[in-house]
């Protein structure tokens, strides 16, 4: 254990345990599988190993249970099913968390309280529906001085999971376990982990459905392999893993029979050569096989029905042949609608999951979307061919602007603005400069203008006092705030000598040709001093038209300053000008119930029923489906099935439905399956169905599609001329008289054969003893196409006598009646095996019909070197049309 359990002996029971809980509750919260806890207990007492061991599973599964709980509320927020595939520790958990939090996102969102008290659904619902209730509650936009601190309430989506306001008036982002949060201190991404122990507690948030996993290299969807992963819950000793798409399957061991020398390969779920595997017991003898198997050589084997039935699924799935069934999984771009089970087209674009550019727009097809790049970036931008970005246009280098002196060029982003140059004057006097102020929190002085000292001549003393006022009007006035002296000379007024130059709460504070009045009481920004100096007043900016508010704003003064309120529905913006809140993107699926689009309007939104939905009074906010089935009538050709918030067409076993969606089409089963062999004989196809009709000569058999020939030789009369036999032939007969050579009659014993009427040769006669004793007529029937091993097939075998000294056998093909669109048979597709004194018959090659073939066979018999005998055999090959 990584934390070493330091037991003694004087340690109580209870801290043991506490100990193990700690234990089991790590290992739960690293997404480890509770039973394949694999860590030391040495240094538990042997005694309390199985309770420590109960504690750890225990405590895992808590942990586990933490963990589903916490995913399905993240799925309910997000929209997704509530469904968990697969065996998972503390799925349960997983769907109950995330139904309590969609019936509280319900209720929160209908403005309803949040109280748990009419339902009582107990632990851990109550407190689930509760959270997801109160978080859906809907807010109120409107700006006071109470929620000013409160961003997390203002503002929906400044984090991906959990926003938490802090006492400095900013926020923080957190998220929630098994996430991190990212770089930029906002989004939560879920934490990977590389054990091979690791169970995936939440894989449903993921981009890939559970069972698959995203492959790094191409960021495609691929099936994992549970079965090599070690995550499927498979006994070693007692079953084997099957992986299958998307999942696996536990198969007992019994179940797996192979043959000697092999075993089992459960990637491809054959039994692989290679290992000497002691040979199974041998396979009982079934009756009858289960739904999902046939009965083949006594023993029930799976029926592969993505094969045998190509509309097993819909068309916009793909089939999944299992071990007593198939799977229908949706293809990629599809995802399948919980309430139907059918696969619908997934809208990449709506829902942000698409690869498409800033500069290109994002078009929904079925399965998949496209990415159409944008025709023009605007003026003030060019597009970037290699980013596929609009870059700025700089009009100030390019000279596309019109500035003129003394203004110069200033860039902006897709613009430019033309500003006036700086100006400087420098003279050369002192010159004294007086500002006026209007800002509310400084000091207003009153003061004379700037004024510019004048330039001093010489002086001159007039011989009297005329002399000098004369004297003084000849050298001109100095300017305000200056004065002549006795001497004619410029000098600066003390305005602050006067009286009431400034207000009582003001000192004057004289200048170079000015003077300035300084507040004795400095009032803060938005406070100005009353009339006596002896207090800061509230300046009410609403009331002077200090206040910069819009015309469309609400100008609400307060203490030390002012704010601009936004109508209902509106939010403080650029530029300080109210715009319009989108409720609908501020609150994404959470302002309007279920089954309803979001329309966002000035000031407000409203809820639009979907597609297939529609409100049974206009005043109500719940969304009813329309059972369009019912109200249009004929609207689908053969079967129409509603389901929340559409409906589906089907059609009719045999039948299809065609490309629009709504009528069905007749499925030729033998054209579709002719691979399949649905007919021995022709295949027929009827509307919704087909039949198996033969040729003539044959019939129907009990199971709809063997043709079993018909024996027209069955009636002892068909053929009644005189040495005439009959002939069976696949879907016909033949009447074929034997008619004997001369000096030859029928054999009585044998109605095919013709024997010589003398029986007995002379001694010494060589000519009667060259001629065959007899001549057998035989008639073979074949069907067309015969298959034929490698070895031969036999026809037929001619037997000498025992007491030979010698016997000669020799074949020769005497005719061949073919169609001109047959192969004609020679002598190659036959062979003799000649065995001690009896010869075989072999043929050797396939043969095509229809077509007739004569055959003679002889067999002679040599004594002392002579011919002693001889007997010839007719054979005549019948070959049939049909394979069958």
């Amino acid at each position: 254990m990584e934390k070493e359990l330091v037991l003694r002996k004087t340690i109580a029971i209870e801290q043991i345990l506490s100990l193990c809980c700690q234990e089991g509750e790590e290992w739960g919260t690293q997404n480890r599988l509770c039973s394949s806890f694999n860590k030391s207990l040495e240094l538990v007492p042997g005694e309390l190993r199985g309770l420590c061991l109960s504690t750890i599973e225990i405590c895992c599964s808590k942990q586990h249970k933490i963990y589903q709980c916490t995913a399905g509320q993240i799925a309910a927020r997000q929209g997704l099913s509530c469904s968990l595939k697969g065996d998972h520790s503390g799925s349960e958990f997983y769907t109950d968390c995330c139904e309590a939090c969609k019936i509280g996102l319900v209720v929160g969102s209908s403005s309803s309280k949040c109280s748990v008290d009419p339902f009582a659904f107990g632990s851990p619902w109550d407190e689930v529906y509760d959270g997801c209730c109160k978080d859906i509650k809907q807010d109120t936009f409107i700006l006071n001085e109470d929620d000013e601190n409160n961003l997390c309430g203002r503002f929906d989506n400044l984090c991906s999971q959990i926003c938490e306001n802090t006492v400095a008036g900013s926020y923080v982002c957190k998220c929630y376990p098994s996430y991190t949060l990212m770089d930029d201190r906002k989004t939560c991404a879920q934490i990977t982990s590389e054990d091979e122990n690791e169970i995936p507690l939440d894989n449903t948030l993921s981009d890939c459905r559970i069972g698959y996993e995203k492959d790094q290299r191409t960021g495609e969807c691929v099936d994992v392999d549970e079965c090599e992963t070690g995550e499927a819950a498979c006994d070693a000793q007692l079953q084997v893993c099957m992986n299958v798409e998307g999942s696996y399957k536990c198969l007992d061991i019994q179940e797996v029979k192979c043959e000697a020398g092999f075993r089992y390969d459960r990637k491809t779920g054959k039994c692989e050569g290679g290992l000497q595997i002691p040979t199974p017991a041998p396979k009982k003898k079934v009756e009858s096989c289960a739904p999902g198997f046939r009965r083949h050589n006594d023993q029930c084997v799976d029926i592969d029905e993505c094969s045998a039935d190509k509309y097993a699924c819909d068309s916009n799935q793909v089939c999944t042949n299992e071990i007593g069934g198939f799977r229908c999984d949706c293809k990629i771009g599809f995802m399948l609608d919980q309430v139907t089970n059918a696969c619908m087209d997934i809208n990449e674009c709506q829902i942000n999951a698409h690869e498409c550019l800033e500069s290109q727009r994002c078009d929904n097809t079925i399965g998949s979307y496209t990415c159409i790049r944008l025709q023009s970036c605007g003026t003030g931008y060019t597009l970037n061919a290699e980013t596929g970005n609009c870059d700025d246009d700089d009009e100030c280098a390019l000279g596309r602007h019109n500035c003129m002196a003394p203004y110069e060029c200033f860039n902006t982003k897709g613009s430019f603005r033309c500003r006036q140059r700086s100006s400087q004057t420098t003279t050369g006097n002192s010159i004294i400069t007086t500002t006026t102020t209007t800002s509310t929190p400084r000091p207003v002085y009153y003061t004379q203008p700037p004024r510019t000292q004048p330039q001093y001549g010489p002086v001159y003393q007039p011989a009297n006092q005329g002399q000098q006022v004369e004297y003084n009007r000849y050298l001109g006035s100095c300017g305000i705030g200056f004065e002549r002296n006795a001497l004619g000379a410029c000098v600066d007024i003390d305005e602050c000598a006067r009286e009431n130059v400034c207000r009582p709460n003001q000192r004057c504070v004289n200048g170079n040709g000015s003077y300035r009045c300084h507040d004795l009481l400095i009032c803060p920004n938005g406070f100005t001093a009353n009339n006596d100096g002896t207090e800061c007043l509230d300046v009410d900016e609403c009331l002077t038209g200090e206040a910069k508010c819009g015309p469309d704003q609400v100008c609400k003064n307060k203490r030390g300053g002012y704010v601009c309120l936004c109508p209902a529905g509106h939010i403080i913006g650029r530029n300080h000008r109210c715009e319009d809140v989108n409720e609908c993107d501020l609150h994404k699926g959470k302002v309007c119930p279920q089954n309803s689009e979001c329309i966002n309007t000035v000031g407000s939104y409203q809820c639009d029923c979907k597609d297939g939905f529609r409100k049974s009074r206009p005043e109500d906010l719940i969304c009813t489906d329309v059972d369009e089935c019912s109200e249009i009538p004929g609207l689908c050709h053969q079967r129409c099935i509603n389901y929340w918030g559409s409906y589906r067409c089907g059609c009719e076993p045999g039948y299809k439905l065609a490309s629009d969606n709504r009528t069905c089409d007749d499925v030729d089963e033998c054209d579709e399956y002719k691979s399949n062999n649905l007919c021995v004989g022709f295949c027929e196809n009827t509307p919704g169905s087909y039949g198996c009709r033969c040729p003539p000569g044959y019939k129907l058999g009990h199971d709809g599609r063997s043709c079993i020939d018909i024996d027209e030789c069955e009636p002892r009369d068909v053929c009644n001329g005189r040495n005439e036999i009959c002939t069976n032939i696949r879907g016909s007969y033949r009447c074929t008289r034997i008619n004997c050579p001369h000096e030859y009659e029928i054999d009585p014993d044998r109605s095919n054969r013709c024997r010589r009427t003398t029986k007995y040769c002379n001694p010494g006669d060589t000519e009667c003893l060259r001629k065959p004793t007899s001549y057998s007529y035989n008639f073979i029937t074949l069907v067309s196409n015969m298959p034929v091993p490698p070895s031969g097939r036999a026809l037929f075998n001619l037997r000498g006598p025992a007491w030979y000294e010698a016997i000669d056998f020799d074949l020769k093909l005497l005719s061949v009646d073919a169609p001109p669109n047959v192969r004609p048979v020679d002598q190659r597709f036959f062979s003799l095996n000649k065995l001690s004194n009896e010869v075989l018959l072999n043929l050797v090659k396939s043969i095509e019909g229809p077509q007739d073939i004569e055959l003679e066979l002889s067999m002679t018999v040599f004594k002392d070197g002579q011919p002693y005998g001889s007997n010839i055999a007719k054979l005549f090959l019948m070959i049939s049309a049909y394979e069958f």
